[in-house]
């Protein structure tokens, strides 16, 4: 048998680590526990920790599952909701678990802080879900042409809020701008009844509920104040509209860059729908449209003239002749039969073979009443928040 080494410790052993524990100058120590040796294991994984406790109270355990189910919320407005929620659950089951299981003071008021602060959070979120009412004309307007962009109830609210915005009514014959007078200086949208727009007291178009009354003016006056009306607007039905002055309007805007953004885009494609009114408005006799972006009916349009199809041409031997010439072409046909003493009963003309007339352009007529009150019937409908039946 082999001898111990010194010590009386084996092969790959360790000496034990033996902790003594006396009473020393304690006279108060018990006396069958004079002496207490505690061995310390000399191999853990966890050598901070020399034994482990019991698992805690249900309570604690319950507040953890808690935390775990609000930890795997979403990250929407109600996901944030849910998670706040199971939060205030778990922390009161925390607090309660250190008030009357541990009896730690101070795990308890950290617990109980956190779950006032939840609440409060709670408190917030359901001020900003709660539901948004506005009157049946804004509520149409929110629904035609905000809600399609995503702007919240609480954002639209905020904008036709008296700080920003007011609403006014037309009488049937009242106008809402005077051509030459009125500043461009607000940004009016129509909320119910129906607006014609003049020029020169002749008709350009109407404005149905939903639409700007004056967006282009708007528009294109955003770097002036002086600027006033080159049309007058006039209220064909008892109206309502809502009106925003363009000082209030460019605070929002940088108040709320989305607000802009919205905006911007409903003006825009608002003067798009007024610039297509205006286009459908040229028509020919026949009934054709023509597209006021060609260069030859703006021209014509700008001069104040009226664009007429050209004159009709013939065709002699492959030349072309116009129908204005044919009195110079007769008159040097007879300078040509005296020169030579040649008279002919027939009356000569440089037309010569068979004329083939060639296609007529379109040309800009007057629209007559019946095409007005028609047109009037028609035009912008599909722009406005009326419905219309597609049978």
């Amino acid at each position: 048998m082999p001898s111990l080494p010194e010590g009386g410790l084996g092969p790959n052993q360790e000496r034990p680590h033996t902790l003594y524990v006396g009473p020393g100058q304690n006279l108060s120590w018990p006396e069958k526990d004079r002496n207490i040796t505690y061995h310390i294991p000399s191999a853990t994984w966890w050598p901070w920790c020399d034994y482990w406790k019991e698992p805690q109270h249900i309570l604690y355990q319950l507040a953890n599952v808690c935390f775990v189910i609000a930890y795997s919320s979403t990250c929407s407005k109600k996901g944030v909701l849910f998670m706040h929620s199971w939060l205030i659950f778990g922390l009161m089951l925390f607090s309660t678990w250190a008030w009357n299981i541990i009896c730690a003071p101070d795990v308890f008021t950290w617990n109980f802080a956190f779950m006032l602060m939840n609440m409060a959070q709670v408190f917030h979120i359901l001020y900003q879900l709660r539901p948004v009412k506005f009157d049946p004309e804004l509520e149409e307007v929110f629904h035609n042409l905000f809600e399609p962009f995503k702007m919240s109830r609480l954002q639209f609210k905020r904008m036709v809020s008296s700080d920003f915005a007011q609403i006014m009514s037309l009488h049937a014959g009242e106008a809402y701008a005077v051509q030459n007078l009125t500043r461009t200086d607000r940004l009016g949208l129509l909320l119910s009844g129906k607006v014609n727009v003049l020029s020169d007291n002749q008709f350009l178009h109407p404005i149905l509920p939903c639409e700007f009354l004056d967006s282009p003016e708007f528009e294109s006056s955003r770097n002036t104040v002086d600027d006033k009306f080159k049309v007058a607007i006039v209220a064909a039905s008892s109206c309502r509209y809502l009106y925003w002055q363009r000082s209030a309007l460019e605070y929002l805007f940088v108040k709320d860059t989305y607000i802009a953004t919205v905006l911007t885009t409903l003006i825009a494609r608002d003067i798009t729908t007024k610039l297509y009114a205006m286009n459908n408005k040229i028509v020919t006799a026949k009934g054709s449209h023509l597209d006021i972006r060609l260069p030859s009916i703006t021209s014509s349009l700008a001069s104040g003239g009226e664009y007429k199809s050209p004159i009709r041409t013939k065709r002699v031997n492959g030349a072309v002749c116009s129908a204005t010439v044919e009195s110079y072409c007769n008159e040097s046909q007879k300078q040509k039969q005296k020169q030579y003493g040649k008279i002919n009963k027939e009356p000569q003309s440089c037309y010569a073979g068979e004329m083939e007339p060639l296609t007529e352009l379109p040309s800009l007529d007057d629209l007559t009443s019946n095409d007005v009150e028609s047109w009037l019937e028609t035009s912008s409908k599909y722009h406005s928040c009326e419905l219309v039946d597609t049978e």
